[in-house]
């Protein structure tokens, strides 16, 4: 299997992973308070708002990866953060549920700190696609 076409499969893998975070995020967002299962993280203080950071910064970054080519990451940014917001505000009508300023600004903390290190996964794609063979690479510098 030549080069293109393992870089053709993986495009194509990081656009399905890319909606499947959309859609995760939809559903776990909307979901009523008792059919959420939380993880143990969730335990800690301020663990639900880890749980935020931890899925926004997640699907950023894999958006950002899928959609390198057409989003900036300034407009990755523009674009999440008044998803995440609407998301949060349709919890209002979601039962067991309530929206939070801090889990907002606990998604958009992921969304931030997700686009400032997307360079490093771009960089991390680039070697991975790279046509050198495994034995020749050399880590990367940084």
């Amino acid at each position: 299997m030549g080069r293109l076409t393992v870089h053709a499969r993986l495009s194509t893998l990081l656009k399905l992973a890319a909606w499947g975070c959309v859609i995760a995020l939809v559903l776990l967002s909307e979901l009523p308070g008792r059919e959420l299962v939380r993880t143990d993280i969730a335990k800690l203080g301020y663990g639900k708002q880890l749980e935020h950071v931890i899925a926004y910064f997640g699907a950023t970054t894999i958006i950002g990866l899928a959609y390198q080519s057409k989003l900036s990451r300034l407009a990755l940014v523009l674009v999440l953060v008044p998803f995440a917001a609407a998301l949060e505000i349709g919890q209002i009508y979601v039962p067991d549920r309530g929206a939070s300023v801090i889990d907002f600004a606990a998604s958009t903390t992921g969304i931030v700190a997700a686009a400032l290190l997307l360079p490093l996964g771009w960089r991390a794609l680039a070697w991975v696609l790279s046509p050198a063979p495994m034995q020749d690479r050399k880590r990367p510098a940084g």
